[in-house]
């Protein structure tokens, strides 16, 4: 086997690792969404309860009114003392955003998707990106040890030391 195919067998499996990673997310994202909605369902049924004057349903607090659906294009999530934690943005060139803040309000992590593909961004304290996964313009090519300039994929992983400089990417 040459270093050519064994090298194009590691990036079909380096794909099809990203592939399986962003179901995974996907997967989470809509199970949290799933149990958000049947706890609000399970309110509701209470809230029933209390209407038809079924023995033993328990009066609830009153809180906030809840939207069936929200329709906003920027959500921004604050913590208790009102500072903000996460923000989820949609774009007029058809990105979507969610980048989330530490306590010190400095990014840490950027989850977005774009024309170019989606990719998740990991950030230091300082405020360096130290690991992309995803499509990345930040490393769009390299030049190979054959002097050939080769284009990254949409489906890298690429790191870098405190400084901002490449450690290692694959593909």
């Amino acid at each position: 086997m040459t270093d050519l195919e064994l090298m194009s067998d590691k990036l079909a499996q380096m794909e099809k690792r990203l592939r399986w990673m962003t179901r995974g997310a996907l997967v989470l994202a809509f199970g949290i969404i799933a149990g958000a909605l049947m706890a609000q369902g399970q309110q509701e049924l209470r809230l029933q309860e209390l209407q038809k004057g079924i023995p033993g349903a328990q009066v609830p607090q009153q809180g906030p009114a809840v939207e069936a659906e929200v329709r906003a294009q920027h959500f921004t999530l604050v913590d208790s003392r009102g500072r903000e934690r996460a923000s989820l943005v949609a774009d007029n060139a058809g990105s979507v955003f969610l980048v989330m803040f530490d306590g010190a309000r400095k990014t840490r992590v950027n989850l977005s998707v774009s024309n170019e593909g989606p990719s998740l961004v990991f950030y230091d304290a300082g405020g360096q990106q130290r690991t992309i996964i995803g499509s990345t313009t930040l490393v769009g090519s390299h030049v190979n040890e054959n002097g050939i300039s080769e284009k990254a994929p949409p489906s890298s992983v690429v790191l870098f030391d405190k400084a901002g400089k490449l450690l290692w990417r694959q593909p």
